[in-house]
């Protein structure tokens, strides 16, 4: 696809200096560092996007993602209205289900797909900003500077790659993947079948609509696996981690601000689920208890894959955490000895008066530190952080359940949250 284009949002930027000038230097390793930070993205980049960039479909000022949302609803939910209304089944009695009735169109081309593209804006500063808290944090030592500058660089090389992107796209349009029993005739007839053969909507609809969607959400799995992989890389660079630091995470809990970002991507493949389930209970008649076991594991599964790519570094904060434990522990076992010697047991009495000393004070500083390093978690994972995850992927099913629950069985849950 050719060389990816410079992104002109993130210049390389150089430390203003009086001399000698910076032309007539070589820049230092902070500097690169900096200046590696400064463009990383896992978004900004890859030959599908070099090729949009070139052509002027995506912008790097303005990341327009309201073009982009219209154009992808153009190629795939509005050929399905047009043919729909074209071939009579757009609405009416002659199938079961008529595509404007169809809910999971709704979910999957109205909702998933917008939620999808709005993730790079939202998803991809915060990402940026975790990497640079690393170096401003000062958790790079500075002879380490150089292998994290590597290591960002790797990344982005493999994000440029063309391999993984040809791998999603032929698993994203290779007929194998194109006539599922998803759209083949069935026990209820649909918009995209007739007479047990797909009707023009519905080869549009499995030739070129859910092949984009799949696409985009491939894209997501890869740029996923990008971000677990970094993690990782990072870990595995002896970090500067603090035992003792107040978050409870030797200071990488700023980790989790950028994990709950990606709950945007669940609630878009919860949008898909939930007009799915909404087809089951309205056509099919399926009642909203069949669904429970699925629905709670969806949820589960989906909450643990939002915090997976923290659990990774579960090995170093382990290690971390064990050696605090020890360390801390030598230090208060010499340090509570003779605080024993000088004020318990002492042979003779202490040269100074107990009140006012500060002996007291270090003991109990020295016991706070050694709680903080006990109660460290071995993952920068927060039971907020759960509960946010949890409620982004659960939030699309929230009006299915109030849907499929029966009024008077609503209407008492309502009342028990409202009247003590």
């Amino acid at each position: 696809m050719g060389t990816p284009a410079r992104n002109p949002e993130l210049p390389r930027q150089t430390r203003p200096t009086l001399e000698p000038p910076p032309s007539a230097r070589c820049p230092t390793e902070q500097e690169m560092a900096d200046s590696t930070v400064q463009n990383f993205s896992i978004v900004l980049g890859g030959p599908l996007y070099d090729f949009l960039l070139r052509r002027g479909f995506v912008r790097l000022v303005l990341p327009n993602v309201a073009r982009r949302i219209a154009v992808l609803v153009t190629l795939t939910w509005l050929p399905l209205l047009l043919l729909s209304l074209k071939d009579g089944l757009a609405f009416g009695n002659r199938v079961r289900i008529p595509f404007l009735y169809d809910f999971s169109m709704y979910g999957r081309f109205l909702l998933s797909l917008p939620l999808l593209v709005i993730a790079e804006i939202v998803i991809d500063p915060a990402i940026r900003q975790a990497v640079a808290e690393f170096v401003h944090a000062g958790l790079v030592p500075g002879q380490k500077l150089p292998a994290f500058d590597n290591v960002l660089e790797r990344t982005q090389r493999l994000r440029d790659s063309w391999l993984p992107e040809a791998a999603m796209l032929v698993l994203a349009f290779f007929p194998v993947f194109l006539f599922q029993h998803e759209w083949a005739a069935g026990a209820i007839s649909s918009w995209h079948t007739a007479s047990g053969r797909l009707t023009a909507a519905g080869f549009w609809y499995a030739m070129l609509s859910t092949p984009i969607l799949r696409f985009l959400i491939y894209r997501w799995i890869f740029r996923y696996s990008i971000w677990a992989l970094l993690l990782w890389r990072i870990s595995q660079l002896h970090l500067i981690l603090p035992p003792t630091h107040p978050d409870h995470a030797a200071g990488l809990n700023f980790l989790g601000l950028a994990q709950k970002r990606f709950g945007i991507l669940f609630c878009a493949l919860g949008c898909m689920f939930a007009g799915r389930m909404t087809n089951n209970m309205v056509f099919e008649g399926a009642p909203l208890s069949s669904f429970r076991f699925l629905v709670l594991g969806f949820i589960v599964l989906f909450v643990f894959l939002g915090l997976l790519p923290l659990l990774l570094l579960a090995p170093t904060l382990s290690k971390v955490r064990k050696a605090g434990l020890l360390e801390y522990g030598k230090l208060a076992q010499s340090y509570t000895e003779s605080f024993d010697r000088k004020w318990v047991h002492y042979v003779e009495p202490p040269p100074e008066p107990l009140l006012g000393t500060g002996d007291i004070q270090s003991l109990a500083d020295l016991g706070n530190s050694f709680a903080l390093i006990d109660a460290m978690n071995i993952a920068p994972i927060t039971r907020r952080l759960i509960l946010q995850l949890a409620v982004q992927t659960a939030l699309p099913l929230i009006p299915v359940i109030i849907l499929g629950t029966p009024t008077p069985e609503l209407m008492r849950a309502v009342m028990k949250m409202l009247i003590p």
